[in-house]
């Protein structure tokens, strides 16, 4: 069976991610790949509303790509009941060319495990005791129940969803040949060797907006990344291995996913195309975002034909439905876009949210200022920024927790009560990181 091929974005994922991810799978399976989406958070209000607009479902919940027991489990495997005779045990073993046999009940609980060692060990001792006359003792122990030689006690299991690198540490510990792996029922799932960890592959991934291990999926350092498709600063995302890097200065990840449908030939259907259309207007904010380019602007264009849509109007009912700050608690509105970076010596957090208007909302800038003050005492930031930018006046508002003097100096102006407005700011990317991370490299 072909392994799957989860293409993810990055941590606390927002439209653009989430949309890149869902085309470029679903161009994978169009070209014969066996790809499938995947997140590494809850969807915030704004992509939930995209996939909700489209009747596209969530991509699944991908929380760690660490080689897990299932990716090695053998499942197609022999297994006898309690009731099944020795001589038949023995066959059955003989046979399927094993050493081990799985004993499990009606309902596939596993209730014991037989041997060749433990039935050898038996054979012998029970021939050894008497003189075997006309075959009746023979067929007598070979009419034994597995019930009664089976081991039943001390069996250690493993679960499909165990890490492998526990089990390698159970495995060398006890050295059995075989282990049998169960689900929380007890239920017999498959057989797990030590030999099947010298051919246990790494996860494959595709990784899409994004390239760095703190905004990766957890377990990263220990899959096979196949791909990377992104539009930010390059990271630190490392491999064995060559790979498809593809990285263009454009606003969305979309709008390279939209080039790449292109280039092979492939149409997207048109959900597809209004998922690329969504990605798109998210990241460039309207095409007012500095990072948005013409390709971007010229991508959306062709694809709102094929989706359906009027640009400007989805894209403010889009962010409408994502905005609505004064009816969020703080730490969902910080945590729907929010990305850690290591800037020298300094550990940043920058979350964002895009809104038609930030006036009036002077008690959620004060919950949000409280929740940042503690995720600096919680988690080791230096310093954590929210960015709330407003589509309207084109302009962010800086809510800053932690060394506000590197924020003023970086900016050329003084935080005054953990605030900042910045006229025409509306990138995190490249009017945010950029100026913090040139004064982070003075220090």
């Amino acid at each position: 069976m072909e392994r799957t091929i989860w293409v993810l974005g990055h941590r606390n994922p927002d439209t653009d991610s989430i949309c890149s991810a869902i085309a470029y799978a679903s161009l994978k399976k169009e070209l014969g790949g066996n790809a499938a989406p995947g997140c590494l958070g809850v969807l915030n209000r704004e992509t939930a509303y995209v996939l909700d607009y489209f009747g596209v479902e969530s991509p699944p919940l991908v929380a760690d790509v660490r080689p897990q027991v299932t990716d090695m489990l053998r499942r197609e495997i022999a297994c006898c009941g309690p009731e099944t005779t020795l001589q038949e045990a023995g066959r059955l073993m003989r046979e399927k060319g094993i050493k081990t046999l799985p004993v499990v009940d009606g309902e596939e609980h596993l209730v014991g495990l037989l041997t060749t060692g433990d039935l050898a060990h038996y054979l012998l001792v029970e021939l050894g005791l008497e003189m075997v006359t006309g075959g009746s003792r023979a067929r007598e122990i070979l009419d034994t129940l597995v019930s009664v030689l089976m081991k039943t006690e001390g069996i250690v299991t493993f679960q499909d969803d165990d890490l492998v690198e526990q089990v390698k540490k159970v495995m060398l510990e006890t050295r059995y040949r075989n282990y049998p792996v169960v689900d929380e029922h007890n239920r017999l799932l498959g057989m797990v060797a030590r030999y099947d960890l010298l051919a246990l592959k790494r996860r494959p991934v595709i990784l899409v907006d994004h390239n760095e291990r703190s905004q990766s999926v957890p377990g990263i350092e220990q899959a096979e990344i196949l791909e990377i498709i992104d539009h930010h600063r390059l990271g630190d995302v490392q491999t064995g291995e060559p790979l498809f890097f593809r990285c263009e200065p454009v606003g969305s990840t979309c709008t390279i996913i939209g080039s790449i449908y292109r280039q092979q030939g492939v149409e997207p259907s048109p959900v597809t195309a209004g998922l690329l259309c969504a990605g798109i207007l998210s990241d460039t904010v309207l095409f007012k975002s500095p990072t948005s380019t013409t390709k971007d602007h010229q991508m959306a264009v062709m694809l709102r034909e094929k989706a359906g849509l009027e640009l400007e109007s989805f894209g403010r009912a889009m962010f409408r439905a994502g905005s609505a700050l004064a009816d969020r608690p703080a730490r969902e509105i910080l945590q729907d876009d929010f990305k850690e970076f290591q800037l020298g010596d300094l550990k940043i957090g920058v979350g964002q949210v895009e809104a038609l208007g930030i006036d009036g909302l002077e008690s959620v800038k004060r919950a949000l200022l409280c929740e940042m003050n503690d995720l600096v005492q919680e988690q080791g930031y230096d310093l954590v920024l929210m960015m709330l930018t407003d589509i309207i006046q084109e302009g962010t508002e800086v809510l800053v927790a932690g060394e506000d003097k590197f924020v003023g100096e970086a900016f050329g102006r003084t935080v005054k009560g953990g605030h900042l407005f910045l006229p025409g700011v509306m990138s995190r990317k490249k009017q945010i990181i950029p100026q913090l991370a040139r004064l982070a490299s003075f220090r």
